[in-house]
């Protein structure tokens, strides 16, 4: 399920209208509509509008445009192009299946679109602070 989707169906089970969620989002009925039928992609700021205009948190909207795919593991190896595990992270839901040795999980596949949809949509500021985030957590590792 694409993300455009998961605004529409939770935006539906709010029984709450394009316009109410335009309203409360100060976004144009027909944006909103253009985002629920993949005609556009929001930017961040954007679909932060959106999930509060929802009450629901970014991370719930990802979950939830996760939600209907499938969850078969397959595998992948991870390629110096990052590729493999591009086309991982935006189309799959696990590992391709000709092998390698990445293993991917619902869990680990949710964080990895995550930081993919910032990196490839973010703001600047968006791909500094989670590179200094990731820099962060790596460096700590590498101590421990």
């Amino acid at each position: 399920m694409s993300l455009g989707n998961a605004i529409l169906r939770a935006r539906q089970q709010r029984k709450l209208t394009q316009g109410e969620v335009g309203r409360k989002a100060g976004l144009q009925t027909s944006y909103i509509s253009r985002i629920e039928n993949g005609r556009v992609q929001p930017t961040m700021g954007t679909i932060g509008r959106i999930a509060e205009a929802l009450d629901v948190s970014l991370s719930d909207l990802f979950r939830l445009a996760e939600r209907e795919k499938e969850t078969k593991l397959r595998q992948c190896p991870v390629s110096q192009t990052g590729d493999c595990i591009g086309e991982l992270i935006r189309n799959a839901t696990g590992r391709p299946p000709n092998g390698g040795k990445a293993h991917y999980g619902p869990e680990e596949l949710h964080i990895l679109r995550m930081a993919d949809y910032l990196v490839v949509h973010g703001s600047t500021d968006d791909r500094r602070a989670l590179a200094i985030v990731l820099e962060g957590f790596l460096a700590r590792k590498t101590r421990s």
